[in-house]
């Protein structure tokens, strides 16, 4: 992701960059969210929003 994220920018295509970044910014929001609703808070929260976002799902 951090690949990408820098290719983008690099190439200037600044449109694409926010969009994927805003992606990203909601779907890690979303996961957080789920997480504190599940009943998790804290660091704890933090840990499995983050392995869902970035570990593809095994955190499900």
């Amino acid at each position: 992701m951090t690949v990408a994220l820098v290719l983008l920018g690099w190439f200037g295509k600044l449109v694409a960059l926010g969009i994927v970044s805003g992606v990203l910014l909601l779907w890690f929001a979303a996961a957080l969210t789920w997480a504190h609703a599940d009943g998790d808070h804290g660091r704890h929260a933090l840990q499995r929003a983050y392995k869902v976002t970035f570990g593809w799902g095994d955190g499900l």
